[in-house]
């Protein structure tokens, strides 16, 4: 016999997608700070009525952070609330030509429909689900949405640290994998910023002995490059260069975006030293490279606690007959964040589809259902054990 909160769930799964479309339908990249804040009032509307209290956390140039609070949920004594994130922004720049929504018999496609306003539904819909069945207001559950995820969450790391240190667990409804996959593990994440100086001149007097910055650059670029690693998992991706005014200019600045991606803290370390030792080199005389870090994650380790989380949701997946697989995923998120201070964490919590970032995003349908009653019956299970 099912209980109240799967009925709720099984009655109201039209409104799952019905939400679902009103969210991927609103632009909501991280630049679009009216856009995300639409995302907001979206969500609020969503959970009005139940035993939720709301905070704003204004942001000037982002959304605004929302973060609800069950009357449970304490403050600061003790580590007992389940904290549950997601982000409201998406990759896809205001200007974007992939908007809107469409479906088929088994897939949802559009921005953001699993990276991650697919996520956002699982959450508020296994809330509204415990709330239905009158669980909520007795669970120490704290929700948090942030607006900056997709640029590295500049403003809201904070605001996840100091969650974290009220929390017991923290659950990420970032997308699952294509065969169930949720996330015990995440690779780190440092970006720097190069900015190569040299002497501006006229092209057509200049000779091989010009101080061009983006001739430096451009031998920094392939040394940078050349740091890539398979076996040990290194990564460094020289995604955006600029440099120079004119073709018949010799270029003064030349600047370069680098993302890099580790295992270990160790390595990601050791990776910021060679990387210095390059920028400290000139190849191109008359020319000087600064190195700065723009942004970091901390590695997610697979610790013993992240895999009691998996267990716990494992048991409950077997039970509704849900496929569940533990992965190690390369990419970051806010998880990685929250992994930092300590705190269990268990990511890759919602849908499942597949190409997020490209214009070929998409949901399998059945998986939206499937996850909202993974997340309800694994929350019931949370709140009374040590983790």
């Amino acid at each position: 016999m099912r209980s109240t909160w799967q009925h709720f769930l099984t009655e109201h799964e039209s409104e799952m997608f019905d939400l679902l479309r009103e969210l991927v339908c609103i632009q909501s990249g991280t630049g679009n700070k009216p856009g995300v804040d639409l995302v907001g009032k979206a969500i609020c509307r969503a959970l009005d009525g139940l035993p939720l209290t709301c905070s704003t956390i204004r942001q000037d140039r982002f959304g605004d952070h929302l973060v609800f609070s069950t009357p449970a949920a304490k403050s600061r004594k003790g580590k007992l609330n389940i904290l549950i994130t997601g982000h409201m922004d998406t990759v896809f720049p205001k200007e974007t030509d992939f908007n809107g929504y469409r479906e088929d018999e088994h897939k949802v496609y559009g921005p953001g429909v699993i990276d991650m306003k697919g996520g956002l539904v699982v959450t508020i819909f296994a809330v509204k689900a415990l709330a239905a069945s009158g669980h909520l207001a007795d669970l120490p559950i704290v929700l948090f949405f942030n607006s900056d995820e997709e640029m590295g969450s500049p403003t809201s790391i904070p605001v996840l640290q100091e969650l974290a240190g009220c929390s017991k667990a923290a659950l990420v409804t970032e997308c699952g994998g294509l065969r169930g996959e949720v996330v015990t593990g995440r690779r780190g994440k440092r970006g720097y910023r190069v900015e190569v100086r040299g002497r501006a001149g006229h092209a057509a007097f200049a000779g091989r002995s010009k101080a061009s910055s983006i001739l430096e650059l451009a031998h920094k670029t392939i040394a940078l490059e050349a740091l890539n690693d398979s076996k040990s998992g290194l990564v460094v991706n020289v995604g955006k260069v600029e440099g120079g005014i004119g073709a018949n200019t010799v270029a003064a600045h030349a600047t370069a975006l680098i993302d890099t991606r580790y295992y270990s803290e160790a390595d990601g370390v050791s990776l910021q030293r060679e990387i210095e030792l390059l920028c400290n080199k000139s190849v191109v005389e008359g020319t000087t490279t600064a190195l700065s870090i723009t942004n970091e994650r901390p590695g997610m380790k697979p610790s013993n606690r992240n895999k009691k989380l998996f267990r716990i949701f494992k048991d409950q997946a077997d039970l509704l007959n849900i496929p569940l697989l533990e992965e190690f995923r390369p990419g970051v998120s806010d998880a990685n964040t929250l992994a930092g201070t300590g705190l269990a964490v268990l990511d890759g919590l919602g849908p499942v589809g597949e190409y997020d970032h490209s214009s070929n995003e998409y949901m399998i349908k059945e998986s939206l259902p499937q996850r909202c009653r993974l997340l309800a019956a694994s929350i019931l299970n949370l709140t009374g054990l040590s983790i």
